[in-house]
């Protein structure tokens, strides 16, 4: 994936991809090949880089053309939510017994961070920038009565928890289920149309060099499991 800067934003940049590696140049620079365009190789810095990753997408949210709903994808539904804390948290089996303890010490303390119930802060506000534009109302997508089981129990589940509150806004957006890897749901909102009107913040990329930089005095390095 090449990190490109938009033609009608030049401040502005998306990844586009994937393309094929033509060559190396040198310890950061690789020359990029694009076999769907005339456009000619071009050399970018390792920075503008990323691997892509080829993944069947699972989409369990559907809308009907009419007729009855269609069936429930097997599988999908599930009866309960999966546990979490500091129990699960998976600790590298190349660390010695006395790091273990101590990790697993760090994490105990830390016990809050790794409840599998979202939090919420209160340290921060975001708003978001839609200029001029009209309130956007998206209808709901039409699901099947499994689905609409499912979306109903997340909403109470989130209303209990504090993370979401009743709304009167003018503003809409349709509700979309994603089957997670462990069999339990994502709920997702289907913001394209809010994402079309709205204005972008800007901000300059952060340089690889420096954020390593700053783990240079790091002992443990941990990494988000999704």
């Amino acid at each position: 994936m090449v990190l490109k800067a938009l033609q009608a934003h030049k401040m502005e940049a998306s990844w586009e991809g994937p393309f094929t590696v033509q060559e190396r140049l040198g310890a950061v620079n690789y020359l990029i090949a694009f076999p769907t365009s005339n456009q000619k190789p071009k050399v970018y810095h390792i920075n503008s880089l990323k691997p892509f990753y080829s993944r069947e997408l699972k989409v369990c949210q559907f809308t009907a053309q009419g007729g009855d709903d269609a069936e429930w994808p097997e599988g999908v539904y599930y009866e309960g939510k999966c546990g979490g804390g500091v129990e699960e948290v998976n600790l590298s089996m190349t660390l010695g017994r006395m790091q273990r303890q101590q990790i697993q010490e760090l994490c105990t303390s830390y016990a809050p961070t790794f409840s599998a119930t979202p939090g919420l802060t209160e340290q921060a506000y975001h708003s978001i920038d839609t200029g001029n534009a009209h309130p956007i109302r998206v209808q709901p997508y039409r699901v099947s009565p499994q689905a609409k089981t499912a979306i109903e129990r997340e909403i109470q589940d989130m209303l209990q928890m504090g993370v979401i509150r009743p709304s009167e806004s003018a503003w809409a957006s349709p509700v979309v289920l994603v089957p997670k890897q462990d069999g339990e749901i994502r709920f997702c909102m289907d913001y394209r149309k809010l994402n079309a009107v709205t204005r972008p913040d800007n901000y300059p990329m952060p340089r690889t060099d420096e954020l390593l930089e700053k783990l240079g005095r790091a002992q443990f390095i941990s990494l988000p499991w999704t």
